[in-house]
């Protein structure tokens, strides 16, 4: 389905333009095929059909197909004529060539518009999914903006609230539910109030919510809101699916629905922790048999199988408690979100616990991977300067050895071999660093300056031994390069007193300068 048959039709006396454009080669994902015609005559039919590419200098072929939605369309001349002959420029022209466009330039252009083609077709078939996915679903589904304001939601959102899509779009609460004037306030204070919930834990909330509408019905809903998050990994709006349980009389039935429903890990407790039921995901996930459940001792199960990651935090308001757990299962380790909600009677007495185990995995691994980009210099995968500097004063207060490092005649080789050859001298460089200084916080400063931050007392002659070995790697490693390259390397140490860290690195970056210029004057070179 994420295959792309896209059809071009080129208006021309002659197959040069077809041969020029079929020189892209194969595209990933994408069946092409050409059609050289000598005049719109020749194009077939394009009504109902999507993805195709007419090309052309005559406008009589273009012009039946401005606006045409899956068509787009390549113009051979100058925008100022195709506006003279057309009046306007339409949503679906993808280019306009000049007369005199070198073929080189021509093949790059309309790579450019099958790619574009491409991320048209896929924008409509991920929409056409997730279309697909949430009308089939048989709860409520909307998604909402950071105000609280609707901007898509399912047909049985429809159904329910008696308004079209177009109606719900861009609307708050109370509209949307026709809730009376006297109720509208506690009714949008409700619901605005279990979406900040989303918005500061950033985790999938569930709440138990009712709605009164203007007919005077009460609805009960059991709610599973969730974060969306943009581009930047900011919180943008919330996605809910709204569970109908205003006419479920059998209790009991309505619990094992849920249950077994539930995208998450869940198993229902008694007031002493004593599992009673389970969904099919915890069964999946723990491999504790439902059959067997009740010979189960949930809190030892839980201390023995699980590492924890956090404290276990507990809510009087929400009268949960959360813990972020650690789960190794034949080596490989998962990470789960833990909350145990206790079950409240009339009189706010615990009568038992849902235990939902939220599988946060893929969000931990990307957050390991956001820091680690944050921290961590692109090219060499030593950390950064800014995560550096943080390192150093986190120990301002220990003993501290820093080893400046700049590389010697590293313009030479960028200048002599290329920045690609530069490129892998400083990663090579950067290992190099990683090998000899393990136990150090390794960085690139910048450019071709390193530097190595050691902690607490360090063996002087050792670490000059080291320091030493690591300068005669790196020459014999380029010795057949013949441009001197090296690395010269400067060493300054605290006490546990450090208060200006810029002065402690200039120090460091002095002595390194100091090697630098010694050891250029013994080879009779230019110390500039």
């Amino acid at each position: 389905m994420d295959h792309i048959n896209l059809h071009v039709y080129i208006v021309s006396e002659n197959e040069k333009l077809e041969n020029t454009l079929k020189g892209i080669g194969e595209v990933k994902d994408v069946s092409l095929s050409f059609t050289t015609v000598k005049d719109a005559s020749g194009i077939e039919s394009l009504q109902n059909k999507f993805d195709e590419i007419i090309i052309a200098r005559d406008m009589n072929a273009l012009k039946p197909y401005i606006g045409a939605e899956g068509v787009g369309l390549i113009y051979i001349g100058t925008p100022e004529g195709f506006e003279k002959e057309c009046g306007q420029i339409p949503d679906n022209l993808i280019d306009i060539w000049s007369e005199d466009i070198s073929e080189e330039y021509m093949l790059s252009r309309f790579k450019k518009a099958v790619k574009d083609a491409i991320i048209a077709y896929r924008a409509w078939l991920y929409e056409n999914y997730l279309m697909s996915t949430i009308d089939s679903m048989l709860d409520l589904v909307w998604y909402k903006d950071k105000a609280g304001l609707h901007w898509l939601v399912n047909n049985k959102f429809e159904d329910t609230v008696h308004k079209s899509r177009e109606q719900i779009h861009g609307r708050g609460h109370n509209y949307i539910w026709d809730v009376p004037p006297e109720d509208g306030g506690k009714a949008e204070f409700r619901c605005l109030e279990s979406e900040r919930e989303v918005f500061e834990k950033k985790e999938t909330c569930i709440a138990d919510e009712q709605v009164k509408t203007a007919n005077g019905v009460l609805r009960h809903f059991l709610t599973y809101k969730s974060p969306l998050y943009d581009r930047s990994g900011n919180v943008m709006g919330t996605v809910g699916i709204g569970h109908d349980v205003t006419d479920m009389n059998n209790r009991s039935l309505e619990l094992k629905i849920l249950l077994e429903n539930l995208p998450m890990a869940t198993v229902v407790c008694d007031a002493e922790f004593k599992p009673l039921q389970a969904n099919p995901m915890f069964e999946e996930a723990f491999g504790v048999q439902r059959d067997n459940l009740s010979l189960l001792e949930y809190r030892k199960w839980k201390e023995d199988v699980f590492l924890p990651l956090s404290e276990e935090r507990y809510s009087s308001q929400y009268h949960s408690s959360h813990q972020e757990l650690e789960y190794n299962v034949n080596g490989e380790k998962r990470y789960y979100s833990l909350t145990e909600q206790e079950i409240l009677d009339y009189y706010e007495n615990v009568t038992g616990y849902y235990c939902f185990f939220r599988n946060v995995t893929e969000a931990k691994e990307y957050e390991e991977m956001i820091l680690t980009r944050a921290n961590t210099d692109e090219m060499t995968k030593l950390y950064n300067r800014r995560y550096f500097f943080e390192a150093i004063m986190e120990h301002k207060d220990d003993e501290i050895t820093l080893l400046f490092m700049d590389m010697d005649n590293f313009k030479k080789v960028n200048d002599t071999f290329g920045h690609n050859m530069g490129d892998d001298v400083l990663i090579d460089t950067a290992n190099k660093i990683k090998q000899f200084f393990p136990k150090g916080i390794a960085a690139r400063l910048g450019g071709d300056e390193f530097a190595v931050a050691l902690f607490g007392e360090q063996d002087e002659a050792e670490l000059r031994g080291k320091s030493d070995e690591f300068i005669k790697s790196v020459e014999e490693k380029y010795a057949s390069l013949k441009v001197g390259l090296s690395v010269s390397v400067g060493e300054v140490s605290t006490k546990g007193n450090l208060e200006d860290i810029d002065a402690f690195i200039n120090e460091s970056d002095q002595r390194m300068y100091e090697k630098k210029v010694e050891k250029k004057k013994s080879l009779g070179q230019d110390i500039r």
